[in-house]
């Protein structure tokens, strides 16, 4: 991996490991927890949620349910161990809004840059700037500064953090999985790779030439449809970065998460790419079940 990724990475995840971390989807719960001082998988812990528990939304309630996500929560809290330290969680990407803006370029202090990042983003986007929180990094080559914008509503944030805060729990980073599974790539790896993240309800695909991003797309799935859509999606954005970026997508880093038949939609994301299909997380670390690695493998990045 070269430098300037994994400076990318350390930028867009925590600036220190956490001792654990949570992603919380429609359909599952995990939670990994990491042993003081060597970072080492302690526990781990995957359950499956009912259906309707979790319902993401950008603007709109996600939990129908509170108080039975909270007793589920608190269970799987027993089940990992109390965390000795800050706490990360990876919301479902269909509950926030991206945006990676071009710039010319932007000044160095913080205030100044954020105030033109929401100038730019409230022209682009129809929703008032006044209630949702904006985080974003931002990445300067030779003439060219890249802004990764995550927006998410005050208030959807908020919910997310009472649920788990009523677990016991203080949520100090909040992360997306496809962002964490940044985390998973080989130190030695191409530098022009996607990663591809097939969930049951939604296709997100993160674009990574020469060391910087270069794309970042969530789109709902139909149901049933899930692993063709996201074949034909992963095509439509490996061609995309060819003609507008005149780069070659070397690798495909798949997570294949959602359910059905994963060998025949690992097949088809094969077929779509017509480059080199690997999947995520590779080799899980020791204490971590097999059947686990994928379901868990953007909390593994997250930790890494």
């Amino acid at each position: 991996m070269m430098p300037l990724l994994d400076a990318w990475i350390r930028k867009l995840t925590a600036p220190a490991v956490p001792a654990a971390a949570f992603h919380l989807a429609p359909g599952y719960l995990g939670g990994v927890r990491c042993a003081p001082k060597t970072n080492s998988v302690k526990n781990s812990v995957l359950r499956t949620l009912p259906a309707g528990l979790v319902e993401p939304s950008f603007d709109k309630s996600n939990f129908p349910q509170p108080e039975a996500l909270s007793s589920l929560l608190k269970e799987s809290v027993r089940r990992l161990g109390t965390p000795e330290g800050p706490v990360a969680l990876l919301l479902p990407e269909t509950c926030v809004k991206t945006a990676l803006l071009d710039f010319e370029a932007l000044p160095m202090a913080p205030a100044e840059c954020e105030k033109i990042i929401r100038w730019r983003l409230a022209k682009s986007l129809p929703l008032s700037m006044t209630d949702v929180r904006l985080s974003y990094v931002v990445h300067r080559t030779a003439g060219r500064v890249k802004a990764f914008c995550v927006l998410a509503m005050e208030s959807i944030v908020g919910e997310y953090e009472q649920v788990f805060g009523r677990a016991g729990l203080n949520i100090r980073m909040i992360g997306l999985p496809t962002v964490a599974l940044l985390g998973c790539l080989p130190k030695n790896g191409s530098s022009n790779c996607l990663i591809v993240n097939v969930e049951n309800e939604y296709f997100a695909t993160l674009a990574v030439l020469e060391g910087e991003p270069a794309l970042f797309r969530v789109k709902p799935l139909t149901p049933g449809m899930g692993w063709a859509e996201a074949a034909e999606e992963t095509a439509i954005t490996i061609r995309y970065l060819e003609d507008r970026e005149k780069k070659r997508v070397d690798t495909v880093w798949l997570r294949p998460a959602a359910a059905g038949d994963v060998k025949t939609g690992t097949a088809l994301i094969q077929k779509s790419a017509d480059c080199a299909v690997k999947i995520l997380p590779g080799d899980a670390p020791s204490g971590i079940a097999p059947e686990d690695k994928i379901p868990l493998a953007p909390l593994l990045g997250e930790l890494s």
